[in-house]
């Protein structure tokens, strides 16, 4: 499986946005390509999950991974246009508590 994956600056913020099945076999790309962005454009990360149609439990672990980052290099975490099963798998996990989530990225500044 392939992930479409991408990267703009919006403002002071680097925005990640993901397309297709974030599992096994691709998190792994998801992973290289925001920490890559974290390094390179800023390490204020946006994640734009809106066309994520499957996330499992290894993408939930890269998500966990890419906040740390974040705040350990002195920037933030925001995950933008969760569907309704991924918000399911982070309540379900408490991750919801740890992340914050918004539902676009027009929501960002409000």
């Amino acid at each position: 499986m392939h992930l479409d994956l991408s990267t703009r600056l919006l403002g002071n913020r680097a925005v990640v946005s993901v397309s297709g099945e974030v599992d096994l076999e691709t998190a792994s790309q998801l992973g290289e390509h925001a920490l890559d962005a974290l390094h390179s454009v800023s390490p204020r990360i946006v994640l734009d999950i809106t066309d994520v149609t499957f996330m499992d439990s290894t993408g939930l672990k890269v998500l966990v991974t890419i906040e740390r980052r974040a705040q350990l290099a002195g920037g933030s975490f925001v995950l933008v246009g969760a569907s309704r099963a991924v918000l399911r798998i982070l309540a379900l996990t408490g991750l919801d508590q740890v992340f914050t989530v918004h539902g676009s990225i027009e929501d960002l500044d409000h």
